[in-house]
């Protein structure tokens, strides 16, 4: 018997929703792979007064050293500082309107490595770019570092670099003073219509995510090769974590809200992680990408580690 053609918007529709969401993570995963950590990239201290910046993250950095003056465009879903939102959009992550950009008279633009594409296309119209790594945690503070040289803030940045590390070293300390190693599944996403968690893609052994997982003395759960794999009920029972992790989209939050969510995972009861009520969501903005806000998320996990486990 074929489906209802009612189903394919909707499967359609979740199809479209997963892939906005992963595509980050994936492209960072894959910039991971190819990122360098030569010089080329840094660019020495200059006077900018015409600055653009084409993430999230980069844009909060430009506010935490205090250079938002100068920053006259930013990239779609760049809100935060709420002021960003203020500022002219010039595209988004990878759909880069070049003529607007070109419009607003930069003196230079800041990407990320998975941007590289787009740096390449900028310098080929006459455009300075600084390309930063944030597929990892040291590489977002390096960025602030880097940063902080380009603009002449290397007080500000120094003291914001040396805060970040001594807020790491206390949490894996911390970590470290428990025998405990719980098992930890992160969900990066899943299909929240369904009346249990179905589609759940995970974070798999390399990435930001693995690397909190590291930093609060847990085990992955998922040990495959397997980037950002694809989990069915029968391979979730298999994994059978202690905790499970879930990053949540702001709409999908505001519209299941944490007991219509738990409900969902509660129809998997056989996993230790649910039957111990051991299931954080993160849907604040900050949890959904790596940047310098990303010890909130490692202390979010800190937290929801040092919770006892069978």
């Amino acid at each position: 018997m074929s489906s209802s053609p009612t189903n394919k918007p909707n499967t359609t529709r979740i199809a479209l929703i997963t892939a906005a969401v992963v595509l980050a993570f994936i492209a960072s995963y894959y910039a991971r792979q190819a990122v360098n950590t030569s010089s080329d990239i840094i660019a020495p201290p200059s006077d900018y007064q015409r600055i653009i910046g084409l993430s999230p993250s980069i844009v909060e950095i430009i506010y935490q050293l205090e250079h938002a003056e100068q920053l006259v465009g930013v990239s779609r879903f760049c809100h935060y500082p709420p002021e960003a939102s203020q500022k002219t959009v010039v595209g988004g992550y990878v759909d880069l309107d070049y003529e607007a950009v070109l419009t607003l008279k930069p003196d230079c633009v800041i990407l990320l490595e998975e941007q590289r594409a787009l740096a390449e296309k900028l310098e080929i119209m006459g455009v300075h770019t600084i390309i930063l790594d944030h597929t990892s945690t040291q590489g977002v503070i390096d960025s602030i570092a880097i940063l902080g040289k380009a603009f002449s803030k290397e007080s500000i940045a120094n003291h914001i670099v040396q805060t970040m590390h001594t807020r790491v070293r206390t949490l894996k300390h911390q970590a470290r003073r428990t025998d405990s190693r719980p098992r930890i599944l992160v969900c990066i996403e899943r299909d929240t219509n369904s009346a249990f968690p179905d589609r759940v893609i995970a974070a798999g052994n390399k990435g930001v995510h693995q690397e909190y997982i590291n930093m609060v003395n847990g085990v992955n759960a998922y040990q495959g090769p397997v980037a950002y794999p694809l989990l069915s009920r029968e391979k979730l029972i298999h994994l059978n974590p202690d905790l499970i992790i879930e990053l949540v989209r702001e709409d999908v939050w505001k519209d299941k809200g944490r007991e219509t969510l738990m409900k969902q995972w509660q129809a998997y009861n056989e996993l230790k992680a649910v039957k111990n009520d051991r299931i954080i969501f993160l849907h604040e903005h900050q949890h959904m990408i790596p940047g310098p806000r990303f010890i909130d998320t490692l202390e979010v996990f800190a937290q929801a580690a040092a919770l006892p486990h069978e």
